[in-house]
C-alpha cells in the first residue's frame, strides 16, 4: 500500500530541510550589566527566614498558618521604604479537597528615575506549602529583603512586589493577580520558588502551561547568575523540552505570568518538582539567590523590551525560534503527509470513495469520546480529582483510590456499551481491507495537520506511532512488526518517565496522573481529543497488520490501496464472466 520509494524520498527532503533549519539557530540574547553590583544582605534574609519559620512553619492554603504568614509578610512590606500601602487580594479556588480561601499580599515601588512611563517589573514568591511540608521560607525571605533594597535605589521601572497564595493549587494566586492587577502594564516577572532550599545550584524554570516559554528572559537569568557567581543546573535536553511544551507540567508561578503573555522565569533550588521543604536556608544559599535576583532585576530595568513568551527550543545553548520549531516538527510529519496525499490521489483516480471509510473511523472514535466524557463528568462529581483552578493539581491530590478505580471502570463500561451500539457501523466495510488501510493513512495525515495547528509539540509524541503504523503496512516479517510496535509505544513510555521526574512519583503513578488529569479536563479539550483520534486510527491500521500476521500473509507483500476489478464488481453485486477467452 505504502509507496516505499516516495516515503524514503520524503524523508530525504525532510532531513535536508532539517539541516537547513538548524543553521537558523541563534543566540538567545541577554541583558546589559546593571549599573551597580549586587549588595544583597544575606544575614538579614536569614533572619527573615527564621522569623517566618517561627510564625508559620506550615502554610497550607486556607489554614491558620497561611493566614499568620500573610499577616507577617504584610507587616514586613509595610516597613519597606518608598513603598505604597500594603494591599491584599482575597480569593477562593476550587480544589480536589474543596473550596479554599486565601490571599495575595503586595506593594508597589514607584519608579524613581527620570522616566516613569515604562512598564513595571513584578517580583513574587509563593507563600504556601503543600500539606505535611515544612520550611521553604527562602522565597519569602529573599523577596522581602529585595524589596527593602529596591526601595532605596533609583530605578527606571516601577516594581510590584507580591507574596502569592495558593501556588500549590494550580498557581492560583499568581493567576488571580495577573487577571486582576491592571494599574500598570507589566514587562516581565520573576518568581522566587524557594531558591535557597538547596545550596548546590540554582534552577531556572522558563516554561508555562500553554506550550510557551520565556527563552530570552531565561537567557538573561542565566547571565545574571553568572555575574552573581551562582552555579546553575544544566538545562533540559531536547525531548524534555518537547515534552514540557507538548504536555505542559510545572509547579512554578512563572506559568501563570506566561499564560497572561508576560515573560517570566522562576528561580528555584530544585528541578520542576513539587515543593518538599527542608532545613532553614543557609546564608550562603540565600546570598547566591538574592544576588542573582538583584542582578537580573537591575539588568531588566535597563532594557527597552523583553521578548514575549513563545514556543521554542534550546539546542546547544542556542535558540530555535517559534516559527522554525513549528517548521521542523512539520518536516518530521512530511513523509506521512506525502503518503496521505499520494493515496488520496490514487484512490480518487480509481473511483474509490473514502467518505464511508472515514465515517467508519469516526464510529470507532465515538466510544473513546464517550468514555472520556463519562470520566470527565465523574471527575466533576468528585469520584476523581478535578483540576485545581482549571490546571492539573499536585500529584498528592490525584490518588489511585477506590472511587477513582470505580470511575475508571464506569468509563470503560460506558465506552464498551457505546462500541456495542456502533460496532456494525464501524466494521461494515472491514472486508475492503486495502481501501480501509489507505483511508486510515489519509485520515492520519489530516489529524496530524490539525494537531500540528493546535499544539505542534504534542504532535511529536504522536509521530512515532503514526510512522510505525504506516511502515507496518509494508512489513514482511513478524519481527519487523514487533520492532515497529516498540517504536510506537516508546513516546508514551518516555513521556511517563519524564512526568515521573516532574511529579516525583514512579512511572506507573505518573501514567495514572497523566490519564486522570487529562480526563478531568486539566489539559484542555482539543489536544486530548486529537490524540485519541491518532490512537484510534493507528490501532485500526495495526489491527489489519496483526490480522495479516496471524493469517501468514506477510510474505505476500503489502496491501494494494486500489481495489482490484474483482473487488469492484463484488461491491456492485456483479461477477466477472469469461467467454471465449474474453472477460466481461
Amino acid at each position: 500500500m505504502l509507496n516505499g520509494r516516495l516515503y524514503r524520498l520524503s524523508w530525504l527532503v525532510a532531513l535536508v530541510a532539517l539541516l537547513v533549519a538548524l543553521l537558523t539557530l541563534e543566540s538567545p540574547g541577554g541583558a546589559p550589566d546593571p549599573p551597580l553590583p549586587p549588595a544583597f544582605d544575606a544575614i538579614a534574609a536569614r533572619g527573615l527566614a527564621a522569623q517566618l519559620d517561627d510564625v508559620a512553619p506550615e502554610r497550607v492554603p486556607g489554614t491558620a498558618g497561611d493566614q499568620r504568614a500573610a499577616d507577617w509578610i504584610a507587616d514586613q512590606f509595610a516597613q519597606v521604604p518608598g513603598a505604597t500601602a500594603v494591599r491584599r487580594q482575597v480569593f477562593a479556588v476550587t480544589t480536589p479537597r474543596g473550596r479554599v480561601t486565601t490571599q495575595n499580599v503586595y506593594i508597589s515601588l514607584p519608579a524613581r528615575g527620570s522616566t516613569s512611563s515604562r512598564h513595571a517589573l513584578v517580583i513574587s514568591a509563593p507563600r504556601d506549602t503543600p500539606p505535611g511540608v515544612r520550611g521553604a521560607e527562602s522565597g519569602s525571605a529573599v523577596l522581602i529583603q529585595l524589596a527593602r533594597a529596591l526601595g532605596t535605589v533609583a530605578r527606571e521601572r516601577p516594581v510590584i512586589v507580591v507574596s502569592t497564595g495558593a501556588s500549590t493549587l494550580g498557581n492560583a494566586g499568581a493567576r488571580w493577580f495577573t487577571e486582576r492587577f491592571d494599574k500598570v502594564p507589566v514587562e516581565a516577572a520573576l518568581s522566587l520558588d524557594d531558591p535557597a532550599g538547596d545550596p548546590t545550584s540554582l534552577h531556572i524554570w522558563d516554561d508555562g502551561q500553554d506550550g510557551r516559554r520565556a527563552l530570552a528572559l531565561g537567557a538573561a537569568a542565566l547571565q545574571a547568575a553568572g555575574r552573581a557567581g551562582a552555579a546553575v543546573a544544566e538545562g533540559p535536553g531536547a525531548f524534555p523540552q518537547i515534552a514540557m511544551m507538548g504536555v505542559p507540567q510545572t509547579s512554578g508561578d512563572q506559568a501563570a505570568y506566561i499564560a497572561a503573555g508576560i515573560p517570566s522565569i522562576s528561580l528555584a533550588a530544585r528541578t520542576e518538582t513539587p515543593l518538599v521543604g527542608g532545613n532553614l536556608a543557609t546564608e550562603a544559599a540565600l546570598g547566591t539567590a538574592g544576588r542573582t535576583a538583584e542582578t537580573l532585576l537591575g539588568a531588566l530595568d535597563l532594557v527597552d523590551r523583553v521578548p514575549r513568551p513563545s514556543p521554542g527550543l534550546m539546542i546547544g545553548g542556542r535558540e530555535l525560534g517559534s516559527v522554525m520549531s513549528r517548521v521542523v516538527i512539520l518536516l518530521l510529519a512530511l513523509p506521512i503527509l506525502v503518503a496521505a496525499a499520494d493515496l488520496a490521489v490514487r484512490l480518487r483516480r480509481a473511483g474509490v470513495r473514502v467518505v464511508a471509510f472515514i465515517g467508519a473511523l469516526g464510529w470507532r472514535l465515538l466510544p473513546v469520546v464517550v468514555a472520556m466524557l463519562v470520566a470527565h463528568l465523574l471527575a466533576t462529581a468528585g469520584m476523581m480529582a478535578s483540576a485545581s483552578g482549571g490546571w492539573p493539581p499536585l500529584a498528592g491530590d490525584v490518588p489511585l483510590d477506590l472511587p477513582a478505580v470505580v470511575a475508571l471502570l464506569l468509563s470503560a463500561v460506558a465506552g464498551t456499551l457505546a462500541w456495542l451500539a456502533v460496532r456494525d457501523r464501524a466494521t461494515r466495510r472491514d472486508h475492503e481491507v486495502a481501501s480501509r488501510a489507505a483511508t486510515g493513512v489519509i485520515a492520519l495525515g489530516g489529524v496530524c495537520v490539525l494537531l500540528w495547528l493546535v499544539n505542534p509539540f504534542a504532535l511529536v509524541v504522536a509521530l512515532p506511532p503514526a510512522h510505525a503504523a504506516l511502515v507496518a503496512t509494508r512489513a514482511k516479517r513478524t519481527w519487523q512488526v514487533v520492532v515497529l510496535g516498540v517504536v510506537a509505544i516508546s513516546p508514551l513510555v518516555l513521556l511517563c518517565a519524564w512526568m515521573s521526574g516532574r511529579i516525583d512519583r514512579g512511572i506507573p503513578q505518573s501514567a495514572w496522573y497523566l490519564l486522570e488529569t487529562t480526563l478531568a479536563g486539566g489539559r484542555g479539550l482539543l489536544v486530548p481529543l486529537l490524540a485519541a483520534a491518532v490512537l484510534v486510527i493507528t490501532w485500526s491500521m495495526a489491527s489489519l497488520v496483526v490480522r495479516r500476521t496471524r493469517r501468514g500473509l506477510m510474505a505476500a507483500g503489502p496491501y494494494k490501496p486500489v481495489p482490484s476489478e474483482d473487488e469492484r464488481l463484488t461491491r456492485r453485486g456483479r461477477r466477472r464472466e469469461t467467454t471465449g477467452g474474453r472477460t466481461r
